[in-house]
């Protein structure tokens, strides 16, 4: 047996935890019991019945439905100058279309997210599904602008909670020691859309016109909806287990069960109920429950601003190519690619950086136990493993915003405009991913609202800078914008040293809080 296969058979995380406290403490559990636990003669159930094979198959088959969430937003940016001119409407208004598509990515997650923890990710995928393909259709036969918004609203609304309720889903079968690099990689191929959108786009308006981009995501977001209709498991724990139940509700019950190789191997004739973990009512306020904590707060802040940095970045650029480089549609989607590469990159290295410094301190943190440099009940500080990570990437994307804003202000060669979007746009999806990472690692049990709360927060703050781009940019000029947010990101990454050292704190007064209270409720009740 290889090292990770066992680890993922005697690791017993309690991923049913919802406090900060709990969720910090389950490391320590995990790890230690391994080499505490004497042999017993009734093995305790896998924390799940797939594979490591099955686990990326996962991955994969689910990002090919979060990847139409990153087609979304790119793949419309090369027709904001064509639209502009069809419609005979100004900039801030071409604008507009791009911010309630970014503020409702960010808002529709909160609801979509309470329903995937509550319900099931297979029946909310596949709905999400179907209203973005209709809405699709509906954008490219209209000839009215105000219709356009409108639909762009149900558009990002459908789509936008399929990267949260994937990325709660990845969380469903996958333990800490891995986490970083499953959702790292999910992360990775979802952003394929980002790579390559800008210049699909660019080429479908330039082959045909902009209603060509409409119908492309109709088409390709329907095969992939018959696809997961038939493949994609249920995976939340409250529905399934480890994955050895099958569902009672035909939604939650994929046709995929019923083939006799997949029966066999995840032995769904003999289920592991004791996986089960206790269902709960849709929450849909947890996601502004997480937000209001104050640690989850001054992380999502970093994340948010960088995101967005990341939305101005992609915005800018199509009316700078055309205004002051004078590049055709085409070639302006061309220079969309290094942005996607970068986040491409950013996410899969990132995941890979998580899960090694995770290791890495946690061996440090057992060795410290072990020898007695500090008490058994100390819990390993899991924000404090995560946070670490953001730090170098700051520098970088920050550092290169600055450069990004000046070359373009100064119209100098494109390659320096086109290396500083591939380095920004790295470290701005690497951010976010590790928010994400940390978000589900806190809130296992409800990782979709977790992922909501991530979505929810930089969506909107990508939505307001957009808002403000025009007159930012008439005021400051597009170097002092890119400046002014550089120096934004940075006080925000400073402010990440407050969680880092009084996160776990907080978190415990919390739930000594709880517990005080719920005591003072039971003396209440048994005194009347």
């Amino acid at each position: 047996m290889n090292k990770s296969t066992a680890c993922e058979k005697t690791t017993t995380e309690p991923e049913a935890t919802h406090s900060l406290t709990n969720a910090l403490d389950s490391d320590s559990q995990s790890l230690s019991d391994d080499t505490s636990r004497s042999p017993s003669p009734s093995p305790s159930p896998p924390f799940t019945v797939l594979s490591h094979t099955e686990k990326y198959l996962l991955v994969i088959l689910s990002a090919s439905v979060s990847i139409w969430s990153s087609f979304g937003a790119p793949i419309y940016y090369p027709a904001l100058q064509v639209l502009k001119k069809q419609f005979n409407i100004s900039e801030e208004l071409v604008n507009v279309s791009v911010v309630v598509y970014l503020a409702f990515q960010g808002i529709a997650p909160t609801v979509f997210g309470g329903l995937a923890d509550a319900y099931g990710r297979r029946p909310v995928l596949i709905l999400c599904l179907l209203i973005f393909i209709v809405s699709s259709i509906i954008i490219a036969i209209t000839n009215n602008y105000a219709l356009l918004l409108v639909f762009r609203i149900f558009q990002a609304s459908g789509i936008a909670p399929t990267v949260a309720v994937c990325s709660g889903m990845v969380g469903d079968f996958t333990e800490r020691h891995e986490r970083g690099g499953f959702i790292g990689l999910q992360s990775g191929l979802t952003l394929m859309g980002q790579a390559f959108g800008a210049l699909i786009g660019a080429g479908l308006i330039a082959g045909f016109n902009w209603r060509a981009i409409f119908w492309f995501l109709a088409i390709g977001s329907g095969v992939t909806l018959v696809v997961i209709s038939v493949l994609l498991p249920e995976t939340k724990r409250a529905i399934v287990g480890n994955g050895s139940i099958i569902p009672s509700r035909l939604m939650n019950r994929a046709p995929l069960l019923s083939f006799p190789s997949v029966k066999r191997r995840w032995h769904l004739d003999l289920p592991d109920v004791s996986t089960l973990e206790p269902r709960g009512k849709p929450d849909y306020l947890a996601p502004f429950k997480i937000i209001l904590l104050p640690e989850i707060a001054i992380c999502l802040l970093n994340g948010a601003i960088h995101f967005g940095i990341w939305t101005m970045l992609l915005t800018s650029l199509t009316h700078e190519l055309s205004t002051n480089y004078h590049y055709s549609t085409m070639k302006i989607g061309l220079c969309y690619l290094p942005a996607g590469i970068g986040g491409l990159v950013g996410s899969l290295v990132c995941g890979r950086i998580l899960d090694f410094v995770y290791r890495r301190r946690y061996a440090r943190y057992e060795y410290k136990r072990q020898t007695g440099a500090i008490s058994t009940d100390t819990p390993f500080n899991i924000v404090q493993s995560r946070i670490l990570v953001i730090f170098p990437y700051t520098v970088i994307t920050d550092g290169f915003t600055v450069m990004f804003g000046w070359c373009l202000y100064q119209k100098v060669h494109i390659a320096s405009v086109l290396v500083s979007e591939f380095c920004v746009c790295m470290g701005c999806i690497a951010m976010i991913g590790i928010n994400m990472t940390l978000l589900i690692d806190l809130y296992p049990s409800k990782s979709s609202a977790a992922s909501s709360s991530v979505n929810l927060t930089r969506c909107l703050a990508g939505a307001l800078f957009v808002a403000v781009l025009t007159s930012m940019n008439d005021k400051l000029t597009v170097g002092g914008t890119f400046t002014l947010m550089a120096g934004l990101g940075v006080i925000s990454t400073v402010l990440l040293l407050v969680p880092m050292k009084y996160g776990m704190k907080w978190g415990m007064e919390r739930e000594e809080r709880q517990k005080r209270d719920m005591m003072k409720k039971e003396q209440e009740l048994d005194g009347n």
